[in-house]
């Protein structure tokens, strides 16, 4: 599954547990009865676990970096995903290219 989708279905269904639990747990304070307990307990829980797979699917950033280089032509820097490109403390002699999609192409 798509990383990003998978965000958007964890924290939706992140945002439905913590209705659900606040409903419950209001139902349970007010004295309801103790067959509350455990669909709250189970609603923690599963909560818990989204909690767990939004952070568990994040990557570190991909980062390209050219830094202290000294180029008598151009340089091309070509990044296919989602990431940060830099050059930092370099001579270029010609042009610099920087581009970034999803197919290489510039996004």
């Amino acid at each position: 599954m798509v990383s990003r989708l998978k965000h958007w279905l964890a924290g939706g269904a992140g945002v439905a547990m913590a209705a659900a639990v606040n409903v419950t747990t209001g139902m349970f304070t007010q004295h309801w009865a103790a067959r509350w307990l455990a669909p709250t307990i189970a609603l923690v829980v599963v909560g818990g676990g989204l909690e767990v797979l939004l952070r568990s699917s994040d990557r570190p950033p991909v980062r390209q970096r050219v830094s202290r280089t000294k180029v008598g032509g151009g340089v091309r820097q070509r990044m296919s995903g989602v990431g940060e490109q830099s050059v930092i403390d370099s001579e270029i002699a010609r042009d610099l290219d920087q581009s970034q999609g999803t197919n290489g192409d510039a996004a």
